[in-house]
């Protein structure tokens, strides 16, 4: 850390697994300019795919990293079927059948 070869900036992009230098350009989920860095909780749940781009050092032709540490919570990945469901915003009778109901009345003396 005495020169100038570490990170000045990193930046976080979560769930691209075939991401490329030229996707670097989009918007990163998470942007760190400082040596300490804690994640934004929200942006990183359900994250199956973390790249990790450092963008800018201090001012050397290299920069060094020595350690990077992830910490969170490890959870099995499960894959649901998207479930397909139609709602009736108005109903239609024709689709509802109904069997005639004839009212009774029962008087009691």
């Amino acid at each position: 850390k005495d020169d100038d070869s570490h990170p000045s900036e990193m930046r976080l992009y979560r769930n691209i697994p075939q991401m490329s230098f030229d996707d670097t350009e989009r918007e990163s989920d998470q942007p760190f300019r400082e040596l300490e860095y804690a994640t934004k909780i929200s942006r990183f749940l359900n994250v199956y795919h973390l790249t990790v781009h450092i963008s800018k050092n201090t001012g050397a032709d290299t920069i060094k990293v020595f350690y990077v540490g992830l910490r969170g919570e490890w959870t099995e990945l499960h894959r649901q079927e998207v479930t397909i469901c139609n709602y009736e915003a108005l109903a239609n009778p024709a689709g509802h059948r109904v069997h005639r109901v004839t009212p009774q009345t029962h008087f009691i003396s």
